[in-house]
């Protein structure tokens, strides 16, 4: 279970490594601080038809040097996607 867990978050980090070469961008919110990337680990949980699904993904996350916002790569949400499906299907 262990090495499947690492085998997925390894696959994460490749789809997202894709996403940060524009490492220094600049703040959508402030448009004064530079945005800098970096892998976080994200847990969350969504509700299903089920119960609450509980998840846990590795994605890149970039943070703002003067606002402290943070936020996410559009490619992120099929990050978070691909880990509800497959939490949701170990429940059945």
């Amino acid at each position: 279970m262990q090495i499947e867990r690492d085998s997925q978050l390894a696959t994460d980090r490749d789809r997202v490594q894709m996403l940060a070469q524009d490492n220094l961008a600049l703040c959508d919110v402030c448009r004064i601080g530079h945005v800098t990337k970096r892998f976080e680990e994200v847990a969350f949980r969504q509700w299903s038809d089920k119960e609450y699904v509980h998840c846990r993904v590795t994605v890149l996350i970039g943070t703002c040097a003067h606002c402290r916002t943070k936020s996410t790569d559009p490619e992120a949400i099929n990050i978070f996607d691909d880990a509800f499906r497959r939490e949701y299907e170990k429940l059945q």
